[in-house]
């Protein structure tokens, strides 16, 4: 299973979208754990909470089109 060669170019960003939304949902994560009886701090954590969530998941999602293009595309 080879990718094009564009594919592997075009990688990087969705890899670098989904290790930064995972980072940032572990770190609001951390956060809500250590705050746990501020409820300001607890809105504010799951609310980075979900946008890490959405970048983690958006990135993969993203990673595993230009995935199935590049494999398209070697045919």
């Amino acid at each position: 299973m080879k990718l094009s060669a564009d594919a592997r170019k075009f990688l990087h960003l969705p890899l670098l979208v989904t290790t930064l939304g995972a980072v940032i949902g572990a770190g609001a994560w951390i956060w809500n754990i250590t705050s746990c009886c501020e409820s300001g701090a607890n809105f504010g954590a799951g609310g980075l909470f979900a946008i890490g969530l959405a970048m983690f998941v958006g990135g993969l999602l993203w990673a595993l089109l230009i995935v199935i293009v590049g494999l398209q595309r070697r045919k």
